[in-house]
């Protein structure tokens, strides 16, 4: 039996059971003034959420909402459907959910979506971190343009050109190797758990993350123009943290899914350690040494503790990897750009330039083989 109807000072509630509630609300048409109903599949809260938007948009007095009821009421249907719809990623929303309730709630959740001053908004973004000053403004353009757009505030005074917190400088280390600096690193960590990631990144342009997440069994050897050249799909990533990837495709962007070419000597070496781990039984090639991928956190330790002073951030072997690529090997700069998982700049690489991966192999291993013959 349905609950007894819950009046409002507008519209009203029925709750049939936990999960379905029925709510009614007088709308203006233009034929005239109707009642309209909906059945919701939803909790009561909900049903108040959606209530009050249909307030917002239709009653006679209709009440200004405030920041934190077009936030609820607007932005995040919006962002939801775009994660559904693959346009936002999930941790994206997570981030910024974050931010909303630890940084941007406590000072404009209740404020009325006409009464922002930008005077206001300028003392506080000063007293924000970088990150958080940069996150708060896109999510609060966001809430405020839907204010605007059911004219329920004259303008949106977030978008407005605020003076944002600068970054303070600090030190950061930098650096690359050259080739021989990169064959002798190679060198001393042969048998550790970071050989595979770095080989990887060092002579393979995987970011950190993906030197982690390749699985022994994906890993081919191939040979083209008498060269032999490890072939490895770049999928997915470990985090700083965590015990397995991410889900396969979920990397920076669309286009970081690809299939990348490690050149001999290299990529033979790589090769040898698939067959090794898929011979132990282990399902990663950066098995930290319980049959588990190591994370970014544990790379970065293990990475350090290997290569001694000579380290430099694990990062930066994708930065020598393309010096090296550029300047010693000589693979052409298209080529380059889709084994980085980057599109080429202009109309050619963005819609006309399509290699299959016998093409990568074949523009490796040519210039790999030209370079040498000096």
């Amino acid at each position: 039996m349905p609950r007894k109807k819950q009046r409002r000072a507008w519209g009203s509630i029925t709750t049939v059971s936990k999960d379905k509630q029925i709510i009614r609300w007088p709308e203006n048409t233009p034929e005239g003034r109707k009642r309209r109903s909906r059945t919701l599949r939803c909790t009561r809260s909900e049903a108040d959420l959606e209530l009050a938007r249909l307030r917002v948009m239709h009653a006679d007095d209709r009440p200004v909402p405030t920041v934190g009821d077009a936030y609820r009421m607007w932005y995040l249907p919006w962002i939801d459907r775009r994660v559904q719809d693959g346009r936002t990623k999930p941790n994206t929303r997570e981030a910024y959910a974050i931010c909303w309730r630890n940084v941007i709630a406590p000072r404009w959740d209740s404020v009325p979506v006409d009464s922002v001053q930008p005077a206001k908004v300028q003392e506080w973004l000063l007293t924000l971190s970088v990150g958080n000053a940069n996150h708060a403004v896109v999510i609060l353009r966001k809430v405020l343009d839907f204010a605007v757009q059911y004219e329920l505030a004259g303008a949106n005074k977030f978008r407005l050109p605020y003076e944002m917190p600068v970054r303070k400088a600090a030190v950061r280390r930098t650096g690359t190797y050259d080739l021989a600096h990169a064959e002798a690193m190679l060198e001393r960590l042969r048998g550790t758990i970071v050989e595979a990631p770095y080989i990887l990144s060092c002579f393979g342009s995987a970011r950190t993350g993906e030197s982690l997440g390749v699985k022994p069994d994906e890993v081919e050897l191939v040979e083209s123009h008498g060269m032999k050249l490890a072939v490895v799909p770049i999928v997915r990533r470990m985090e700083k943290t965590g015990d397995l990837p991410l889900p396969d495709g979920d990397l920076k962007n669309p286009q970081s899914v690809r299939t990348t070419v490690i050149p001999e000597p290299y990529g033979v070496l790589y090769h040898g350690i698939a067959r090794q781990r898929m011979a132990d039984g282990s399902g990663w090639m950066a098995d930290r040494g319980d049959g588990l991928p190591l994370d970014i956190n544990s790379l970065t330790h293990a990475w350090e503790s290997a290569a001694g002073a000579d380290a430099i951030p694990f990062a930066n072997l994708r930065n020598s990897w393309r010096t090296i690529a550029q300047y010693v090997w000589r693979i052409d700069y298209d080529t380059m750009e889709f084994l980085m998982g980057h599109i080429p700049p202009g109309i050619s690489g963005k819609h006309y330039l399509k290699p299959t991966v016998a093409n990568l192999v074949d523009a490796v291993a040519r210039a790999m083989v030209q370079s040498q013959a000096g």
